[in-house]
């Protein structure tokens, strides 16, 4: 060898050598940008709020993940339902789902635990045209959210400008789909807690301790706003005898059937409750005593025109009920408007049950 091609073979793997220097400094500058990105959104989605996570995951990871689009569901894995809780796509509607047949890429991810990863999206397997705006793209990624083996959603990133995502880029995502997932996981547990704290366990109503907080606000905003408030006491009639004949599942059946056509004359701002055993309570704003008597009324029956079945054999359950309306000048709070009703509800049984009794504050002045 020459001394002039010695010369050059040197220059040739000084500029590799450099190369390949350059690269691994690239490589690490990635790697140190992505480890910031995950420590920055560790601290962003550590969060107790589903609804709080969702929006920093729609302004955070397009950006983080250097992707066009972003896409989060949530998995009802009852109902085998998808459903959009976060994203940034502005052809999607609010409240857009599907069964999970519906999208056969998603369908697989999920099955199989499994990331898919389409460069060209329209030459996949999955694709079914372009009706779809969320399918409308170039590359399309897919990773299931898992926690623990069960599936809790779906992350979707797809693009319209860049044509390309890399290995690198795909690691990264993965990792940040593990960030993702243990964060929603605990903020469904806490927000799962909180409700079975306020909720009764059996009918899903508003318990006891809850209902009396919820009313003592409304007693509050009567005052203050001179604004109308009623109330209506429920009691399922000769429950015990229920229970004793027919059982204890026979017994929750009912309770449940009657809890259900509670909610069905509900408004949205009004609050039905389990006070306790097979007593129930409705709070309702806004209401005069007329309009508490309507209702009461229907769901009495309503009640007992249901027709329940036991060993082939079909009888009826009644309900007794007292109303009242908080009297501002003769009721001093919460309590005052809830022995009224309670009064109320031992004239209705007195008298026969099945039936409907309006108490007054004139009432207090009697017990």
């Amino acid at each position: 060898m020459n001394p002039i091609e010695y010369e050059k073979l040197r220059w040739q793997e000084s500029e590799t050598v450099q190369n390949l220097l350059k690269r691994q400094n690239t490589l690490l500058g990635d790697s140190l940008e992505n480890l910031d990105h995950l420590i920055y959104l560790q601290k962003s989605i550590n969060l107790l709020s589903l609804q709080e996570i969702c929006r920093v995951m729609v302004e955070k990871l397009p950006f983080i993940l250097s992707v066009q689009y972003f896409t989060f569901f949530l998995f009802d894995k009852n109902r085998r339902r998808l459903s959009l809780a976060s994203h940034n796509h502005p052809d999607l509607e609010e409240g857009y789902s599907f069964y999970q047949n519906d999208s056969p890429i998603m369908k697989e991810a999920m099955n199989s635990g499994r990331y898919i990863f389409e460069q060209d999206f329209s030459a996949s397997r999955y694709f079914r045209g372009r009706k779809n705006p969320l399918f409308s793209c170039k590359f399309f990624v897919t990773i299931p959210l898992m926690i623990e083996n069960e599936i809790i959603g779906v992350m979707n990133l797809n693009d319209n400008q860049r044509g390309f995502y890399n290995v690198g880029d795909l690691d990264f995502a993965l990792n940040v789909s593990e960030f993702v997932a243990l964060s929603i996981s605990n903020a469904m547990l806490y927000e799962r807690a909180e409700k079975l704290s306020v909720t009764d366990g059996l009918t899903g109503l508003v318990n006891h301790q809850q209902m009396q907080t919820l009313l003592k606000k409304e007693v509050v905003r009567c005052e203050r706003y001179n604004s109308p408030l009623s109330v209506i006491i429920m009691d399922i009639d000769h429950f015990k005898q229920v229970n004793d004949t027919y059982g204890h599942q026979k017994g929750d059946e009912i309770l449940l059937e009657f809890s259900t056509i509670m909610k069905k004359f509900c408004r949205s701002n009004d609050v039905a409750a389990r006070y306790g055993g097979e007593e129930f309570f409705l709070v309702l704003p806004e209401t005069r005593i007329k309009g508490a008597l309507h209702i009461a009324e229907r769901i009495r029956e309503e009640m007992a025109s249901k027709k329940f079945q036991s060993k082939g054999k079909g009888f009826n359950v009644t309900v007794s009920c007292g109303i009242a309306e908080f009297d501002v000048a003769h009721m001093q709070d919460a309590a005052d408007l809830i022995k009224v009703s309670d009064l109320a509800l031992y004239k209705a049984k007195d008298k026969g049950r099945n039936r409907t009794i309006q108490g007054t504050a004139d009432d207090l002045l009697d017990a």
